[in-house]
């Protein structure tokens, strides 16, 4: 990474899981009963929030970014940025739905008011995805994207959810633990808005009766937009089609293609001073690493009445020192938190890419570690395994969206890569690209065996103490044939 030794060694991860388990015991949980202001939600009073969850996705975004050529990339980190603006106006302002943040063009939000009512809850969410749907069109036409116009699709569902910060003090993000939050994301396509069968029992009859059936048991929707209009109207939501336009043509008016450059890395990326107009350009690694069914684990907890403050306290370890890790132990770059998945920037500011290839598999046979065996032994608890994502690249890094909730994203090829690979991976993997592996010595390559079904090179069960053997049976090795010259053989 960025620079210097690295200083990650298990018995620190030890201690600091100890720490962060201790700092954590009299964590409450309690339910959300009216209107919240979510930046004041608590490391220590994690809300169980009833809503409906939506992740509106750019489909065509990583296809789009692929294809560009030079440095198309800061054309396209231009457009989201915009978009991203946009998004949060219709979202927030038009419909009152809270955002959660962005995942690089992908939207998290979540529909929970009025509490009191679950059914105007499904109709914000819904309508708002439509409104979005609806702008798409306007954003191609206003940036004459033609051809290479963007595609939107969302995904909703419906359930109580855990609602929590993380992090270290001035990097904290809101999170969302839960099964409505998790299969919102799983159930999107690459077209349409679809939605669970508990966000479509919601609905007015008349729309139930409009939604279709998917063969995975999902409904679509469709309005038109005089009709998500009219609806909206009905219910006091402002947004209209011809204020998005208005909006967007003002943007394209103040930011002229061109006009977001990047500057290459040369020392340290503080991450705080991160601006569309202050872009940074890095050879990296981009990682993700994912709790493997986690999801899974809060959901049993609470169906079997489970307290489930023990499962925040697991969850609060499991990403602080991973967060640790990552970030003092091996000078990464955070660049956020994805529900139960981080998404780190491994670099080296003086361009060692084989240093920083070779570090991010340290990073990640460390952070293995800390999920299968640090922790466990620290909260008393079965392993909950991460899988490990990695892709080598160019990247540009920045924040996007509207002043005052912007979101950190790192954008290229690789991290679009990295985050396809994790998903496709078991807990206890670590998979990595071709650009990645080449970088890394001999020795090492051959950890990682290619994967036809995950399409990367994946090694199985590798921890620190895998790396830490292999690496000093490799020095061993150089050290015998290093004396032979002098030895005269």
């Amino acid at each position: 990474m960025a620079g210097g030794q690295m200083a990650w060694n298990p018995e620190d991860a030890r201690t600091s899981a100890q720490v962060r388990y201790d700092e954590t015991a009299d964590l409450e949980v309690s339910e959300v009963k009216r209107e919240i202001d979510f930046e004041l939600i608590e490391r220590k009073k994690p809300r169980l929030v009833t809503g409906v969850h939506s992740y509106v996705d750019v489909t065509n975004f990583n296809q789009l970014l692929r294809e560009e050529q030079d440095d198309a990339g800061e054309e396209m980190l231009l457009l989201l940025h915009l978009y991203a603006r946009e998004v949060t106006r219709i979202v927030e302002k038009d419909f009152g739905v809270q955002k959660v943040h962005f995942q690089g063009p992908r939207l998290h939000a979540v529909a929970y008011r009025p509490v009191s009512d679950e059914g105007r809850m499904a109709l914000r969410a819904v309508l708002a995805s439509l409104a979005v749907r609806h702008m798409i069109a306007v954003f191609n036409a206003v940036f004459d994207l033609g051809d290479r116009g963007w595609r939107v699709a969302a995904g909703l569902d419906h359930g109580r959810c855990l609602a929590t910060k993380n992090g270290s003090s001035g990097d904290r993000e809101l999170l969302f633990l839960g099964s409505a939050a998790n299969h919102a994301a799983k159930i999107l396509q690459s077209t349409g808005i679809r939605m669970t069968d508990r966000v479509r029992s919601l609905l007015p009859d008349d729309l139930q009766e409009r939604t279709v059936e998917a063969d995975d048991g999902t409904w679509s929707l469709w309005l038109p937009v005089a009709e998500v209009e009219q609806r909206a109207t009905a219910e006091g939501w402002p947004w209209r089609q011809a204020t998005s336009r208005v909006r967007l043509e003002e943007a394209a008016e103040s930011h002229p293609a061109g006009s977001l450059t990047s500057a290459q890395v040369k020392e340290k990326i503080d991450k705080k001073t991160l601006l569309p107009s202050n872009t940074k350009r890095v050879a990296a690694a981009s990682l993700f690493a994912d709790v493997d069914g986690f999801t899974a684990y809060i959901d049993q907890q609470e169906a079997r009445g489970e307290d489930l403050t023990e499962a925040v306290r697991l969850f609060h370890v499991l990403r602080g020192v991973g967060r640790d890790t990552a970030v003092q132990g091996f000078d990464a770059l955070r660049i956020q938190y994805q529900g139960d998945r981080m998404q780190v920037l491994a670099y080296r500011p003086v361009k060692d890419e084989m240093r920083a290839a070779y570090d991010t598999i340290r990073l990640a046979a460390a952070l293995t570690t800390v999920a299968d065996d640090i922790v466990p032994a620290v909260v008393g608890t079965d392993r909950h395994r991460l899988a490990i994502g990695a892709c080598w690249g160019e990247t540009l890094v920045s924040r996007v969206g509207e002043h005052g909730e912007m979101d950190y994203v790192s954008l290229s090829s690789a991290t679009a890569s990295a985050a396809t690979i994790q998903q496709r991976l078991e807990g206890g993997q670590i998979g990595i690209d071709a650009a990645l592996r080449n970088l890394l010595p001999e020795w090492l390559q051959t950890v990682f065996g290619w994967d036809a079904s995950v399409k990367a090179y994946v090694a199985t069960d590798f921890d620190w103490m895998s790396f830490c053997t292999l690496e000093e049976s490799e020095k061993r090795t150089e050290a015998k044939f290093a004396v032979r010259p002098w030895l005269g053989q």
